[in-house]
């Protein structure tokens, strides 16, 4: 419950200091440029200084309240514009908070802070939430540690601080929530082709299976309300605003959570690593090392120019979104679904196989991908999770 009054007062908090900020552009927009505004406290300081002045009417004396620059002076008028401010009423129910399945936050987990790990400078923070009110209704988010790291050998010295290694992972060990700002512009240095991709799938792997948990946690929520929906119990004004905000951003009607569930799922690991690696040339290729495109996103309109990011996640998180909303790509979508409905879990050499439309290529596109997945037994990492937060 206390996490419930905190988040709906953070809510309120937020639509509070938006008020604020609206008044003081309305004040900062009459306010003349180089003006300085003498005000009726002035006027009754020279009531006090001048005796002759005392018999004024409080009227009058507020009449001498004026803008003053060099010569110019403005008088006001006696009473002040009367501006009527429609603000809509939230009804926030607080009780239905859908917030009763989660530990209280700890307020010290929201800080940002620095450490230095090997030389290198890494930030412990919040991922941000998608949406103006995820923080009042949505689910928690964990923190990762973004790192900038200047080489491929800062990359590995990092990785080794942490005591990451792909056989940890395939082993079922926690993967630690690391995050790469940007891929480091050295890798084609590496002269051993294993170890390069070895190095991009490490650098690769947390980012994915972080957005991952991020969509689930979404669908997690999100079949909570289609639950109270089937029970015929009326979501609260956050949660509906909320849903709606999904809804929006996954292209779909809030009303229809059968399509929604349909969008709102992970793309397996396997999958988004191998692709990443053959459309950046693992990490090495120019869009990867200069714009964080990974996964070939072409900007609309051209057949060239690639689409920049301003780091990894961004790439990632603009794949996973187009996977889930395009219209090309309705059958993996469904078939994603349909493996769900039997009581799998999205599988990416299978579900590569309805992605004939994302190159040209077509089949052959498909099967060399599948190679890929294949060769580099990337399929374990289908399996791969983050520590729990």
């Amino acid at each position: 419950m206390n996490e419930r009054i905190a988040r709906a007062a953070d809510f309120g908090r937020n639509y509070a200091l938006i008020g604020a900020f609206g008044t003081c552009l309305l004040g900062a927009w009459a306010m003349p440029s180089g003006m300085t505004y003498v005000g009726v406290a002035a006027a009754h300081e020279a009531v006090n200084t001048h005796p002759a002045a005392q018999d004024a009417p409080l009227s009058m004396l507020a009449s001498t309240a004026s803008w003053e620059r060099g010569e110019i002076d403005l008088p006001l008028p006696e009473e002040a514009p009367y501006v009527d401010f429609q603000v809509p009423t939230l009804e926030l129910a607080v009780a239905d908070l859908p917030m009763a399945d989660y530990a209280p936050l700890d307020p010290a987990e929201l800080q940002l802070w620095a450490t230095p790990v090997n030389g290198t400078v890494v930030s412990n923070e919040p991922r941000p939430l998608h949406g103006r009110l995820a923080h009042a209704a949505g689910p928690t988010r964990r923190q990762v540690t973004a790192m900038r790291v200047a080489s491929s050998d800062e990359l590995t010295r990092l990785f080794e601080a942490h005591d990451y290694t792909l056989d940890q992972a395939r082993r079922g060990e926690p993967v630690p929530a690391l995050q790469i700002h940007r891929v480091p512009s050295d890798l084609a240095s590496i002269r051993d082709g294993n170890e390069r991709k070895a190095l991009f799938i490490r650098a690769l792997l947390p980012i994915v299976l972080e957005a991952n948990e991020r969509i689930l946690a979404d669908r997690d929520h999100l079949l909570r309300l289609y639950d109270r929906h089937a029970a015929g119990r009326s979501l609260s004004v956050i949660e509906r605003m909320w849903l709606a905000e999904v809804a929006d951003r996954y292209g779909a009607d809030s009303t229809d959570f059968d399509e929604l569930l349909n969008r709102v799922d992970a793309v397996p690991p396997s999958m988004a690593i191998a692709q990443a690696g053959v459309e950046s040339g693992w990490g090495t290729s120019y869009a990867a090392r200069v714009g964080n495109s990974l996964f070939g996103q072409i900007r609309a309109g051209s057949r060239q120019i690639p689409v920049s990011f301003a780091n990894v996640s961004e790439s990632v998180d603009a794949y996973f979104l187009n996977l889930n909303t395009h219209f090309a790509y309705a059958s993996f979508r469904a078939e994603r679904t349909r493996l769900r409905a039997g009581g799998k879990g999205p599988d990416g050499y299978h579900l590569i196989g309805q992605l004939l439309r994302y190159s040209e290529l077509g089949r052959s596109y498909i099967s060399f991908v599948r190679g890929v997945i294949r060769e580099n037994r990337l399929s374990d990492f289908d399996r791969a999770k983050l520590p729990p937060i």
